[in-house]
């Protein structure tokens, strides 16, 4: 009977010992790859820093918090450093944002502003200027060039007719406000020529988006822009979709056209996402900014979306260029 006992108290005891051998295999795996994980949240967060600082826009305390994250994954702090690494990340994206968006601002003032030309003291302004000293704007739009420029016919008071209406049904067609979301900087023509003049010489970070429906497409849009109809990137009431096929759609859009990484476990990372310059057909029109609240939503870094609110109704209204779907 003793020896029926011991035998039990050995058998417990050696499975006590490979359970905990085993805890200790997992527990030490689990590390491994929040380690990994953690490694390479920082990697991502010296990117971003450094991206800022090649336009002069690191932000000062970017450095301190990589230092920080770097500190905590040696004291194995996994979670607070990749939170670290992440916000440093997001910082480098902010300043770098920033310091184009003002670059941008402080080249109006000269020739060389998007065109690479040497600045003269006697320039002035003619007709079809679109500021006293930027003549036109060369883009890509579907493999050819097109010279964006101002209407130089002075007398010159036509619109499409279908920018010319003043009264539209609410709802849909409602007052748009000035910010259509936190973090999300609205801009005006001047910026969005930039964003196109960026994206036309090979700047892959970069898009414009036209998010209308193709039949207003096909009537005019803004040449170097992407024809992407808002109702494909659109979420339904609940936030949801009804047809798989709808969220296969969503994610080949986000993945081929947008830069983000679809992961095998069905995850959106959006590190590398696009920044994009969304518009529709003017102030009164919601497409646009539904397709921004949504991205949100999915995750998508406000920072890397803007809205050009005035859309296509400003745009010919300062009597810019537009092509036709004949392009």
């Amino acid at each position: 009977m003793t020896f029926v006992i011991k035998k039990m108290v050995i058998k417990n005891m050696t499975m006590i010992l490979l359970s905990s051998a085993l805890v200790i295999s997992s527990t030490a795996a689990m590390a491994a790859e929040d380690s990994k994980s953690a490694k390479a949240a920082i990697d991502k967060a010296e990117t971003s820093r450094q991206h800022a600082a090649s336009v002069d826009g690191e932000w000062r305390d970017t450095g301190k918090m990589i230092k920080k994250a770097k500190a905590a994954l040696k004291e194995g702090k996994f979670d607070k450093a990749v939170k670290l690494a992440y916000a440093a990340e997001r910082q480098g994206g902010y300043g770098y944002e920033q310091a184009v968006s003002q670059q941008s601002q402080n080249n109006l003032t000269t020739p060389s502003y998007l065109t690479g030309g040497t600045a003269s003291s006697s320039v002035v302004a003619g007709d079809g200027y679109i500021t006293s000293s930027l003549k036109e704007v060369d883009v890509m739009h579907n493999g050819k060039m097109v010279a964006i420029t101002r209407a130089t016919n002075k007398g010159s008071t036509v619109m499409p007719p279908i920018f010319t209406h003043t009264a539209r049904a609410c709802p849909p067609f409602c007052v748009q406000p000035i910010t259509v979301a936190k973090g999300v900087e609205t801009v005006g023509e001047l910026e969005v020529l930039d964003y196109l003049k960026r994206a036309s010489h090979g700047d892959r970070s970069v898009m414009v988006v036209d998010s209308r429906t193709p039949e207003w497409v096909r009537l005019g849009t803004i040449p170097g822009s992407v024809s992407i109809p808002w109702n494909k990137i659109s979420l339904d009431t609940i936030g949801t979709f009804e047809q798989e096929s709808e969220t296969e759609l969503l994610d080949s859009i986000l993945s081929k056209d947008f830069g983000v990484r679809i992961t095998k476990d069905g995850r959106r990372d959006f590190r590398n996402a696009k920044t994009l310059v969304m518009y529709c057909n003017g102030n009164w029109c919601p497409q646009s900014s539904v397709n921004i609240k949504t991205l949100i939503k999915l995750g998508y870094p406000a920072y890397k979306l803007k809205w050009y609110r005035g859309g296509m109704q400003s745009w010919v209204s300062v009597g810019l260029t537009t092509v036709t779907a004949a392009h």
